[in-house]
């Protein structure tokens, strides 16, 4: 909720000042009253959110993320990040200007399969359809993959094969497909916060399927999705998120001092574990955080979770609701927390 300001600069001239001095009593009642009077020229000293911070933290822990392979750029080879993610590069798929390189490159991969990741690493699982529409999606997991030779930035000369970690049987998905970060050159870094598009590697104005693959291992059976990039940056394993009933827009008001510039908000579906839509609409008339479809069903049952950066601590706020029509959550306020914590609190969501 918004504080409205008064302004106390010219109290000290007004006539109810004046008539106070005139007394005995008043003497000492100025002397308290103008103590609580603001001088103008004196700024607040009460920490403030700090959006620049906020994203400097979620570009940090993406870069902290970032696993780092040696390959022969000419035999090519298969990475596995410590997550379970393989990713296998044929020979001679690395180049610069469309020609192959030699020698050694270093392959960068992130893999990011939880809630907590998604929140503190900012890759929020919100979908722009070809229409500019924008909904919410089901992940099975976010990557960010690149390649180096020294201080030359390298492009993939060859389709490379991308392998999700083991999933059990009972929790695949077969209507995964494959979505990427934006379409054009300034959407592949690992510093990109394009929302995610329908891939069409092949260019047939379809949108690439995730494969399904049997496995066997030491712990049993297993599965993982599969699927081919034809060039570096973000990739995701997605579906659109179904939603069934009524629906209704849902507003966050959030306390005072923070809008869009200096925190993020978020909207967690319960029971799903890779939901996660970031509310990066923010309505000035109201001051308050929205979200672009107005999709959300009247009866599911939602986190909203709030993180921001104050004076160099993270602070965050969660809060559990279920949705009602032209649904409004007041957020009163935030506590301070240390990453490692909110990222229990998070993953321990339903």
């Amino acid at each position: 909720m918004k504080n409205q300001k008064q302004n106390f600069t010219n109290l000290k001239n007004s006539k109810v000042v004046s008539n106070i001095f005139k007394s005995v009593l008043g003497l000492s009642l100025i002397a308290t009253f103008t103590s609580c009077i603001s001088d103008p020229d004196i700024e607040d000293t009460k920490p403030q959110p700090d959006g620049i911070a906020l994203d400097n933290r979620f570009l940090d822990n993406r870069i902290d993320g970032l696993e780092e392979f040696t390959l022969d750029a000419t035999t090519g080879g298969i990475v596995t990040g410590s997550q379970g993610t393989n990713v296998s590069f044929p020979a001679n798929a690395f180049g610069i200007n469309g020609t192959p390189v030699t020698g050694n490159v270093t392959v960068q991969l992130l893999e990011i399969y939880d809630k907590a990741s998604m929140v503190l690493k900012n890759r929020s699982t919100l979908g722009q359809k070809a229409n500019g529409d924008k909904e919410a999606l089901k992940s099975a997991g976010q990557f960010f993959i690149d390649a180096k030779q020294g201080a030359n930035e390298l492009e993939l000369l060859k389709k490379t094969s991308v392998q999700s970690r083991p999933v059990d049987f009972a929790d695949l998905d077969g209507g995964m497909k494959i979505f990427r970060t934006g379409i054009d050159n300034d959407c592949d870094g690992i510093d990109d916060d394009c929302d995610w598009v329908e891939a069409d590697e092949d260019k047939n104005g379809e949108q690439d399927d995730a494969k399904i693959r049997d496995g066997q291992g030491a712990a049993g059976e297993f599965a993982t999705y599969n699927y081919d990039i034809g060039s570096f940056g973000w990739t995701n394993l997605d579906r659109w998120y179904s939603f069934a009933g009524a629906k209704t827009e849902i507003f966050i008001d959030v306390p005072a001092d923070f809008n869009k510039d200096n925190c993020a908000v978020y909207l967690s579906y319960d029971g799903e574990p890779t939901a996660l839509a970031r509310m990066d609409v923010y309505n000035t008339d109201l001051e308050m955080f929205t979200e672009h479809y107005g999709l959300i069903p009247i009866g599911l049952e939602v986190h909203i979770i709030m993180v921001a950066e104050i004076d160099g601590v993270l602070h965050y706020a969660i809060q559990g609701t279920t949705i009602v029509d032209n649904h409004i959550e007041v957020i009163s306020s935030l506590s301070p927390i240390t990453q490692p914590a909110l990222e229990s609190l998070i993953n321990g969501l339903p």
